[in-house]
């Protein structure tokens, strides 16, 4: 584990995503976490935010994804879960990569600041696994719709291990592709 500032690199997932333990400081009145950038540009030199989201998702086992852009308008991405929580999928979609197509997840939850650093040439999904999650999104690049690409979820390439149960899917991720 490398420590820094005020974060902690818990762990690596392939060779460059990371999973980044956020300090806390609590009083009597409660708690508060922050992201220092000049901290993170030490543990993430190219990544610079250029937009943030926040997905509410009002219904346990909603599920997005697996979602990338292709080159020339790939996005590395953090990941974070402010209420709730949720099962973040990071899945290896480099043709070269030995982990090619293999996936990793991990499961955030919001009273334990954590942030997850999907790297470009990567595919993400997430599934919340509480009623009212909260989910903090920033990317390093802009949306870019024609360079936007979804793989199907119940894909037999991947195999992401999701629940035997009825997921909340938008129209775009239940009828999304096979990767192949």
């Amino acid at each position: 584990m490398h420590i820094m500032s005020n974060m902690e690199i818990e762990r690596r997932i392939f060779d460059r995503a990371l999973l980044i333990s956020l300090p806390v400081r609590a009083d009597l009145c409660g708690g508060m976490t922050s992201l220092d950038m000049d901290t993170l540009k030490e543990v993430l030199p190219d990544f610079s935010i250029r937009e943030e989201r926040i997905y509410r998702m009002p219904k346990k086992n909603t599920f997005f994804g697996i979602h990338y852009q292709e080159e020339p308008h790939c996005q590395a991405k953090i990941v974070s879960v402010l209420s709730g929580k949720g099962r973040d999928f990071v899945v290896d979609l480099r043709p070269d990569s030995p982990t090619f197509q293999k996936w990793e997840s991990i499961d955030l939850d919001g009273s334990e600041p954590k942030l997850v650093y999907i790297p470009e040439g990567f595919g993400h999904a997430f599934l919340s696994l509480e009623e009212n999650t909260m989910q903090l999104f920033a990317v390093n690049a802009k949306f870019v719709k024609g360079y936007s690409r979804s793989i199907r979820f119940d894909d037999p390439d991947i195999g992401l291990d999701l629940p035997d149960v009825n997921l909340v899917l938008s129209e775009k991720d239940r009828t999304a592709p096979h990767f192949r």
